[in-house]
């Protein structure tokens, strides 16, 4: 690499993990070094701010809030900047975009993310649309009476809590296919035992180890209006009139079908990719297996069981770090010492209310305070700290 060309660092997705890399990128960069550009690639036009995407649906407030603009996130004299745009293929020293156009890096952040179902995240890259959707569905939340959540995740859990909270005249009642909520590996086993509790005494109806088929829920038409008797396949009947559904993450993965070592025609690139949860296999430094300058964090990798935003204020810097000691190391022609890991510990905190929630920490372990609640979380869903790195006063 030529010291007089700029070091091109491509970043793919400007949610948790992408910024986070960005700010720390942003932040070890000398301010008289002019030879460094970084890119983000983003298809939306805002930041959606997901973790707030349940009180936006019933809070209308705060749900204009809850999409930032991207356009303070570089210094407006920096070398650095936006191109909206989808990813559609990963090479080994350029990415392709949907529109055609070929973006060469030297460092490649790959934090695509993962999507659920509306109104958690959207498949649109329209604010304006996904806005829509999240004012259609409030309208008719307030119109109906009898409300059904499919899935008792944490998403499912804090769809529930919040909608009772906000509208505690509505029956609400959370329909979950396992014996046990929140159910993830590596969290307290009181945190979801307290979930149960938590809902029950919001007046949440939680019905667990049931099953239904209702018409026209899927994960493209998450949000239904229509009245239902629904049968859970034990035969169990719930009345509604709204449902809701709150199940499956979903990460994709395919742009790494074109990924190939220099020299290697014959690389199988599904050797980089997990079958099972389809995110990218990647090194305790957050790099890519076989490829030293690409690197993957967030949901998007394998590299947490669990992935929650609060990690990436772990993996992002960690990541980061590591690509400015590669830079470094290149430019003195030495060996780059990479740090491992940027592991998060398994704290959780769901919020069913301004003023509610269950928060595990694993020094403290599990608290059912809504103090702990509103401290870290509740009170506005961490909005003020996402519009602070973007970089917005």
């Amino acid at each position: 690499m030529a010291h007089s060309e700029p070091v091109k660092i491509v970043v793919v997705g400007g949610s948790f993990a992408g910024i986070t890399i960005i700010n720390t990128l942003l932040a070890s960069i000398e301010s008289s070094r002019k030879n460094i550009q970084i890119t983000l690639i983003e298809r939306r036009d805002a930041r959606h701010h997901s973790v707030g995407a349940f009180r936006a649906l019933v809070d209308e407030q705060y749900s204009e809030r809850i999409w930032i603009p991207y356009t303070n996130l570089f210094p407006a004299d920096s070398p650095h900047k936006i191109i909206q745009d989808r990813l559609v293929e990963v090479h080994h020293d350029h990415i392709v975009l949907v529109s055609g156009e070929s973006v060469a890096f030297d460092y490649l952040a790959l934090c695509t993310g993962s999507s659920n179902p509306s109104p958690a995240k959207f498949n649109v890259d329209s604010s304006q649309e996904a806005k829509a959707i999240t004012n259609q569905a409030r309208a008719d939340l307030k119109k109906s009476k009898n409300i059904v959540v499919v899935g008792g995740g944490a998403c499912g859990v804090e769809f529930a809590g919040e909608i009772k909270t906000a509208f505690p005249d509505k029956n609400v009642t959370l329909l979950h296919a396992t014996s046990t909520l929140v159910d993830y590996p590596g969290y307290a086993d009181n945190l979801k035992s307290l979930a149960l509790t938590h809902l029950t005494n919001l007046g949440v109806e939680v019905i667990l180890n049931e099953k239904a088929t209702i018409e026209d829920l899927d994960y493209d038409h998450a949000i239904q209006v229509a009245p239902r008797s629904i049968r859970t396949h034990s035969g169990k009947i719930v009345e509604s009139d709204m449902q809701f559904l709150s199940v499956g993450i979903r990460v994709d993965t395919s742009y790494m079908s074109t990924l190939k070592p220099v020299g290697q025609p014959n690389f199988d690139p599904q050797t980089l990719i997990n079958p099972h949860t389809h995110t990218i296999k990647v090194q305790s430094t957050h790099q890519v297996n076989d490829f030293d300058n690409i690197f993957a964090v967030g949901d998007c990798s394998d590299f947490s069981k669990v992935p929650t935003a609060a990690g990436c204020s772990f993996s992002g810097p960690a990541a980061a770090k590591n690509i400015i000691s590669l830079i470094r190391a290149d430019e003195k022609k030495t060996k780059a010492k990479l740090a491992n890991g940027g592991s998060a510990p398994a704290i959780m905190c769901l919020t069913t209310g301004p003023k509610t929630g269950i928060t595990s920490l694993p020094l403290f372990g599990t608290r059912f305070s809504n103090f702990f609640s509103t401290l870290f979380k509740s009170k506005d869903l961490m909005i003020g700290s996402a519009v602070s790195s973007m970089n917005i006063k």
